[in-house]
């Protein structure tokens, strides 16, 4: 596990924590596969591709969207306690 895994652990951790939140979502480019890999380590699921949906340098991206509720969290956090 690195340090990206380690640090989205303690925001998402800190969403539910401290802030009270109900949900949690991310996303990435989908030339980027390693950040939806992090993403997964950190018990968030895939929740789609948003095509085309962002434009970077003149050229339109993909986006993939994870994300974790809060009773999820709740469950993965007991059952690693």
């Amino acid at each position: 596990m690195g340090y990206a895994t380690e640090a989205t652990q303690a925001v998402i951790r800190y969403g539910f924590e401290v802030l009270g939140l109900q949900r949690i979502f991310a996303g990435h480019f989908t030339r980027n596969p390693a950040s939806g890999r992090v993403m997964q380590k950190a018990g968030m699921t895939y929740k789609g591709c948003f095509r085309k949906h962002h434009k970077k340098w003149d050229v339109f991206e993909d986006l993939a969207y994870y994300g974790i509720i809060r009773g999820d969290y709740d469950s993965q956090t007991r059952v690693t306690l």
